[in-house]
């Protein structure tokens, strides 16, 4: 019998958007129990997390034309 290589589906958390200037956005994870909350530059692009939250989980969002999905930290 051959073993399944099927990756595992991986869990995803959604953002909202809390507030926002005309340069940045505020997302928080809907997620009560992650406290996941990143600010987002609208004009000058950048990601600057506020509260890590559940750091294994995916988590994607958006906001009209801006949006943001598998942000790679460096």
């Amino acid at each position: 019998m051959a073993a399944d290589s099927t990756p595992s589906p991986v869990a995803s958390h959604e953002m909202a958007c809390e507030g926002e200037t005309s340069s940045e956005a505020l997302f928080v994870c809907v997620d009560e129990a992650c406290g996941r909350r990143v600010v987002v530059g609208k004009s000058r692009p950048r990601l600057m997390v506020i509260d890590r939250g559940d750091f294994s989980v995916r988590h994607a969002g958006s906001l009209g034309g801006m949006a943001f999905d598998e942000v790679a930290v460096a």
